[in-house]
């Protein structure tokens, strides 16, 4: 009788663990770009496909939620290209998923990413 109460618990222990929740991120987030020069474009990439593109009037970029890192990167003509990784930051939201693997904080990406780009250098004219 104990090892069928033994047997039982570890059905309930293993079933209890391999339980995940399952809630998807959906929607998009605004990251405001501060980047210099200020005539820079940036793109977004995630998996290596661009999902975003920042607009210039508005110095924002906008990308889906997703649990994952995003690369952004950034061009301008006289400046060398810039790439960045971003994840999601870890405020104290109070709201976790329970995965496999422990508890996942959700929360959001940085709402502001300053980015300064290096210019290109310039050839030394021969003397």
């Amino acid at each position: 009788m104990k090892r069928m109460e033994l047997a039982g618990l570890a059905l309930i222990a293993a079933s209890l663990c391999s339980c995940t929740a399952t809630k998807e991120l959906t929607g998009t987030e605004d990251i405001k770009l501060a980047v210099t020069p200020a005539t820079a474009l940036c793109d977004a990439y995630q998996h290596d496909a661009v999902i975003g593109r920042s607009d210039p009037n508005t110095q924002t970029i906008t990308v889906p939620q997703s649990r994952g890192a995003t690369d952004i990167l950034c061009f301008a003509s006289g400046y060398k290209d810039k790439r960045i990784t971003i994840v999601r930051d870890n405020p104290d939201l109070g709201a976790k998923l329970l995965t496999d693997f422990g508890p996942l904080e959700l929360s959001a990406y940085p709402a502001t990413i300053q980015i300064v780009m290096e210019p290109q250098d310039r050839p030394q004219r021969p003397r």
